[in-house]
């Protein structure tokens, strides 16, 4: 059921650009994320390389960066090597 509810949480949050504050994102933000299993997210803000732990996370962070400035590059750590998608 938590996998459920997470997919419509992430389909939610890809086919809109979610702005802080609004509703959507308060209830992706009000999600506790401790219950999710460890599946690192590699993502880049456009600055930044950044790890995520798991898909919930990576939600929240989709959230607090304003919509889709914050792109997944790969599953898995980021490392120094990493460099973005083309």
């Amino acid at each position: 059921m938590k996998l459920f509810i997470l997919a419509i949480v992430l389909v939610a949050v890809f086919s809109e650009k979610p702005e802080y504050g609004t509703e959507h994102c308060r209830q992706v933000l009000a999600t506790d994320c401790s219950g999710y299993d460890d599946e690192p997210v590699c993502s880049f803000d456009g600055n930044n390389y950044v790890t995520y732990m798991n898909s919930c996370e990576f939600a929240h962070g989709i959230c607090k960066h304003h919509g889709h400035s914050l792109h997944a590059i790969y599953d898995g750590r980021c490392n120094e090597t990493t460099t973005p998608m083309p």
